[in-house]
């Protein structure tokens, strides 16, 4: 078991939630059923920090020293550089100066833990808790950086259903968590992400960007997907668990082709 844990048990679900171009759940399947968020939450702490540079808190240039090792919210300190693979190769060496804007592509583009723990020292576990909270979450929650697995088994877990991360992906995109010019830098990250699932079915021509997110036994993807110069675009969320990740991302495939197929000719880049 890697230092981010493994939550398979032996049970297989799925669910999914997909919304319309007005938020508006269009189709669910258990979509208030509980899962471990993985790294989905990357999308709650991106949304929590690029609010705070808005509010003029935080500036997109402010920097911090790399790292890989993090205070646990039990007071102990774990390192992500224990599992190798769990490090993001791609930072620079420990104590070199990284930005905000370097760590926000890192956690989105790459899905780089160690820049979602940096980025919540930087703002705090209540700021994305209160953006949870403005954002009308049932219960997607963070509660924890990623891979302190002490506070994990003193029961204090990430959460989320696909109620609320396609909600959440909504709100991303046309909200008024933050102003169109915020939303449209982060709209502009999850469109580099490395790691699609849902994107994957979707036509050359589709505009579309996700959040995805895996650990043993998990399989998730949230997406937009449509011209995010319109009022509002297309939000699926599907969720697994207990699936081998070939097996998760064939039955995720085909429910975002069955799901989508009626809108499929009109996904394109306008």
């Amino acid at each position: 078991m890697g230092i981010v844990g493994d939550y398979s048990n032996g049970t297989c679900d799925i669910s999914f939630t997909l919304r319309g171009c007005d938020g508006t759940i269009i189709s669910q399947r258990r979509g208030e059923q509980v899962f471990y968020a993985a790294s989905t939450i990357k999308l709650a702490v991106a949304m929590a920090v690029i609010q705070q540079i808005e509010r003029g808190a935080l500036d997109w240039e402010d920097t911090v020293p790399s790292t890989h090792r993090f205070t646990s919210a039990r007071g102990e300190t774990f390192s992500l550089a224990d599992d190798p693979d769990e490090v993001d190769m791609e930072l620079p060496p420990d104590g070199t100066a990284i930005s905000v804007r370097g760590l926000l592509d890192a956690m989105i583009t790459r899905s780089s833990n160690e820049a979602t723990n940096m980025l919540i020292g930087i703002i705090g576990l209540p700021m994305i808790q209160r953006l949870c909270h403005d954002c009308h979450m049932q219960r997607l929650h963070v509660e924890r950086q990623i891979g302190d697995l002490a506070a994990r088994d003193f029961g204090t877990p990430n959460e989320v259903t696909t109620n609320d991360l396609s909600s959440l992906m909504f709100q991303a995109v046309s909200g008024t968590w933050a102003g169109e010019e915020y939303r449209s830098q982060l709209c502009g990250l999850l469109r580099r992400q490395r790691f699609p699932v849902i994107g994957d079915v979707l036509p050359s021509t589709a505009v579309w960007g996700s959040k995805s997110g895996d650990v043993v036994g998990i399989e998730h993807d949230v997406a937009f997907i449509a011209d995010v110069g319109r009022a509002g675009a297309l939000t699926l969320a599907i969720c697994t668990r207990g699936y081998e990740p070939q097996a998760a991302h064939e039955a995720m495939h085909a429910l975002a082709e069955a799901l989508l197929d009626p809108w499929m000719d009109d996904l394109v880049d306008a």
